[in-house]
């Protein structure tokens, strides 16, 4: 298995840190002009409308806090409308005004723009890639765009999912059966007079076997379709259900199938290297959608890999879909390597994400 260039994942670009102590230096330069306040007299204070003194200080102090705030959470226009703001509040005061001018200047350094859009580069480090023929594809973790805008959705956690279509949790959510196996139920389909799910399915999550590789692979095929005509096109494209089946009959790999009332919905394969549980070809097809299979499937692969004595859950994503990086860092993914797969048809950029498992 190659390993990507490492990075460290707590790393912010020079420029971030800078506008950060910039902010700081502000705060504390407020606080010690306010504080002055309380050094005068008795007398003196009596002749000073406190209120309006608290007032300004939450003026002056509220908005660099909120730009604090805004950059810890990587949100890139709240930052730079917040700074600007923090600029204009500034004229009175001319080392404010600097301060406050110097900020907004490393802010729009263009590794400051990629980390706080969370994009590429954006733990600051430059990226170190790794060329090689694509024995492992990054397209392995499949996800689409969100129903609304990604910053909104950031803020709702719990309504985003990373696959086709940014899979979100209905505000009921299905009924959810926890089921050890796929062959301890009855085929898909099997006793069911319809072609899909009732509007309030049982939901159960199975482990898949080998019996089960025509299904993973049909799921699979429907989830990347769309990707068909990317450059270069996904390599799940070209796998076969019997390629499939001799990975889950060696042992070399595992999966998971949601069935929402017996009906395959979707799917994700998975196997496990050292301490991680590594997950791939996360698919939704695309009539299911919306529905929090996706997140489902993430959460389970999780627990397996808790109950594995695994600490870390891992997978591959194109570094060009940037929708995909906004998703999983919603759900705790990080990115800790980077990759160049070399192909025929073209060259894709790869991102590692990873997630502490199995820590309280």
């Amino acid at each position: 298995m190659l390993k990507p260039s490492s990075l460290n994942k707590n790393a912010k670009p020079s420029s971030i840190k800078t506008a950060q102590y910039l902010l700081l230096i502000k705060l504390v330069f407020i606080v010690t002009v306010f504080g002055q306040i309380f050094t005068l007299d008795k007398k003196e204070l009596e002749d000073i409308d406190m209120s309006t003194v608290f007032m300004n200080f939450a003026m002056a102090v509220l908005p660099v806090a909120l730009a604090l705030y805004f950059i810890k959470r990587r949100m890139y226009w709240p930052t730079i409308i917040m700074c600007f703001f923090i600029l204009w509040l500034s004229s009175i005061d001319v080392i404010q005004l600097v301060l406050s001018f110097a900020t907004l200047l490393f802010l729009f350094n263009r590794k400051s723009r990629n980390y706080l859009r969370g994009e590429g580069d954006r733990l600051g480090a430059e990226p170190q890639a790794i060329e090689v023929e694509a024995e492992v594809d990054p397209d392995e973790v499949e996800a689409e765009e969100p129903s609304v805008a990604d910053e909104e959705q950031t803020r709702k956690s719990s309504d985003e999912e990373a696959l086709p279509d940014g899979e979100e949790r209905e505000k009921e959510a299905p009924k959810t059966v926890a089921a050890p196996s796929a062959a301890s139920a009855a085929p898909a389909g099997q006793g069911a007079a319809r072609t899909k799910p009732s509007a309030d399915p049982v939901v159960e999550v199975r482990e898949a076997t080998a019996a089960d590789a025509e299904a993973i692979h049909s799921i699979m095929l429907e989830a990347f379709e769309e990707f068909r005509s990317a450059v270069p096109p996904s390599s799940a494209l070209e796998e076969t259900v019997d390629s499939i089946r001799e990975g889950l009959e060696s042992g070399s790999e595992f999966a998971a199938i949601v069935y929402e009332d017996n009906l395959p919905s979707a799917m994700v394969r998975y196997r496990f290297e050292g301490d991680a549980i590594y997950f791939f070809r996360l698919s939704v097809i695309p009539t299911r959608r919306k529905r929090g299979l996706a997140r489902m499937l993430v959460e389970w692969i999780e627990r397996k890999g808790v109950s594995k004595g695994m600490s870390r859950s891992t997978c591959m994503v194109r570094q060009s879909v940037h929708r995909n990086l906004v998703l999983y860092e919603n759900m705790g993914y990080e990115i800790v390597g980077q990759e160049l797969f070399v192909r025929p048809l073209g060259t894709v950029k790869s991102l590692k994400l990873e997630k502490k498992i199995g820590i309280e």
